[in-house]
């Protein structure tokens, strides 16, 4: 047999390897890569793993704003009620024994120990709160939010004030004790939300 006829004859393939899809030669079944061409011959898993966590994060998000965003009323909604229970003193004396009081701590431990319970209660229904500032940010909308101690080094009560500037809450330093009446907005990823808030 001649050299010429050598080189063409058919030969089998490993089972550990594979043809190129681009140049024909073989390529083994762990290479990313074609040596020869450089066609890409399998996806790296590293690839597969960022696409996923990519995902999950801009789901989280999506449903987290999702959360703020149908949770949080307009302020007018909560401020007009609030303004024609000031008007006559026996208004505000009904309206304030129906308003319960508690600690930004109680308030915490209540949906702790039972959100659902604690989201009938509270949820779009008024509450007098009363706490120690943590810190004093902006939400996403640009409105002022008061994060009140809880007692937990990671958790925090969220009052979200009714008008976007509160001279009385910005400027506030750490650790001094406030009271808010607010309307219950229910709890986001573990932390009691409190929306149209004013300073008592």
């Amino acid at each position: 047999m001649s050299v010429a006829l050598a080189r063409q004859a058919p030969y089998q393939v490993r089972a550990a390897q594979r043809r190129c899809g681009k140049c024909g030669k073989l390529v083994s079944r762990a290479a990313y890569a074609c040596r020869r061409c450089g066609k890409s011959q399998r996806v790296r898993p590293r690839i597969i793993l960022l696409g996923l966590a990519g995902c999950l994060m801009v789901g989280m998000f999506a449903v987290a704003s999702a959360s703020a965003l149908f949770g949080q009323t307009h302020p007018t909604e909560s401020v007009a009620p609030a303004a024609s229970a000031s008007a006559r003193p026996e208004s505000r004396a009904l309206g304030a024994a129906r308003t319960p009081e508690l600690s930004a701590s109680e308030l915490w431990m209540a949906f702790s120990r039972d959100p659902a319970g604690s989201e009938r209660r509270f949820r779009d229904h008024p509450v007098q709160v009363t706490g120690t500032i943590r810190s004093v940010d902006r939400d996403f909308e640009g409105h002022t939010v008061a994060r009140l101690n809880t007692g937990d080094a990671f958790e925090t009560v969220n009052a979200t004030m009714a008008t976007r500037d509160d001279p009385a809450v910005i400027g506030v330093s750490k650790g001094h004790t406030i009271s808010f009446l607010c309307v219950g907005r229910g709890m986001l990823m573990g932390a009691p939300q409190l929306g149209s808030c004013f300073v008592r």
